[in-house]
């Protein structure tokens, strides 16, 4: 039975926490305490297994399996946040990898694409009595994701243009998959190894291809939950 590594990340009195998969790149779970957060993690895990099988892998999402907690961080700013940086981050990121990262995040762009298809342009900038707008989600999804790789040339540009209403937001992530694909396969493998600093934060490859499918897939789950949609 596989038995998942668990990166956890909790701020303050263990409260607002967010739980990592990385043996399962994306898969990432919330809870307002600690505890809360561990025990939504199955469910997750289950869900985000479901999403890679509709997409093709060949991933069984009804197999048992076991998780423990490898890590737990308490001390730092903004933990509950995605804030950790874990590990496994500072693995070489090889290319077989890189690609199954991509390949991810088309398939959660799609996966976007599809749970907002049939809303009406009031709809999508509807305010919720807690959130965002959908709109502003997606303007938010495109200006995050193309600032976790280091120096996506063009990615603010995309990000401007969606919040301006220039650009349909679904179209700015299809051409920003495909500045985010030209980057990584321009990058170094100095780059694919080392790690930096980028300000307070450490920064790799692996870490910021890691966040950038968490990110993804939690914005996806808000969306899908607001529309009535099981991820």
């Amino acid at each position: 039975m596989t038995t998942y590594d668990l990166y956890v990340e909790s701020g303050p009195m263990k409260r607002k926490t967010m739980v990592h998969v990385p043996a399962i790149a994306g898969c990432t779970a919330r809870g307002d305490t600690t505890d809360a957060a561990l025990e939504a993690t199955p469910d997750a895990i289950h869900a985000f297994l479901r999403f890679l099988a509709r997409h093709g892998e060949r991933i069984s999402p009804t197999a048992p399996f076991r998780t423990r907690v490898a890590e737990h961080q308490t001390q730092g700013t903004f933990l509950g946040n995605g804030a950790i940086f874990i590990a496994p981050d500072l693995e070489p990121l090889a290319d077989r990898d890189a690609r199954l990262a991509l390949t991810r995040l088309a398939a959660l762009h799609a996966e976007l694409r599809r749970v907002t298809r049939g809303l009406t342009a009031k709809q999508l900038a509807a305010t919720p009595k807690a959130g965002r707008p959908i709109v502003a989600i997606l303007a938010h999804i495109v200006g995050a994701e193309g600032g976790y790789l280091r120096q996506v040339s063009g990615a603010s540009r995309l990000h401007r243009e969606v919040e301006q209403a220039l650009i349909d937001p679904h179209d700015a992530l299809d051409r920003l998959h495909e500045l985010e694909s030209a980057r990584l396969d321009a990058m170094s493998s100095r780059e694919r190894s080392e790690m930096v600093m980028r300000g307070q934060s450490r920064w790799t490859a692996r870490c910021a291809l890691r966040r950038m499918l968490e990110h993804a897939w939690e914005h996806y789950v808000e969306i899908a939950a607001r529309t009535g949609t099981t991820p």
